[in-house]
């Protein structure tokens, strides 16, 4: 029953992430190009982005505690074995270790992006231009790990 309510936390929070992710800027970030006033598409910005941010580490600190439990009750792999050697000579085990690391990168990125840059973004053009190089990136990166976690569950590595 846990491993069953793992998986089903651990993939709603990464649809709603990286949904999240996508729709911001597939959807809101082509429609604020289309305001002429400056002033409206940053309030508009600001107020969809602190609702993202605030639900969105909601799904990042799940996402962080489900994995450990699946990656144990799943595939019987401790926090601990993460590090052992002999996983790392497999194609699983370097998937895994491609997996994590990415998955440090854009933890790391989503804080400095969410309450660094982003929050400063809106008083500097500069700033704006890489709030939104960061987020753009961290989709990308947060498409690399869902791909690397369906190699993973799909045995495919």
């Amino acid at each position: 029953m846990l491993l069953k309510a793992a998986l089903f936390l651990h993939v709603i929070s990464a649809i709603f992430w990286v949904g999240g992710m996508l729709f911001l800027v597939l959807v809101v970030a082509p429609y604020l190009m289309t305001l002429t006033d400056p002033a409206d598409k940053s309030k508009i910005f600001q107020i969809v982005g602190k609702q993202f941010r605030f639900w969105g580490w909601v799904a990042i600190v799940t996402l962080l505690v489900t994995g450990p439990v699946i990656l144990y009750m799943l595939y019987g792999i401790p926090l601990s074995g993460i590090f052992d050697p002999e996983l790392h000579k497999t194609l699983f085990g370097k998937t895994l270790a491609l997996k994590l690391t990415f998955v440090t990168i854009i933890v790391l990125s989503s804080l400095f992006h969410d309450f660094w840059l982003g929050p400063k973004a809106r008083y500097s053009r500069s700033l704006s231009r890489w709030a939104r190089i960061f987020g753009r990136t961290n989709l990308i990166i947060a498409l690399v790990i869902v791909l690397c976690a369906v190699l993973l569950r799909l045995s495919l590595t």
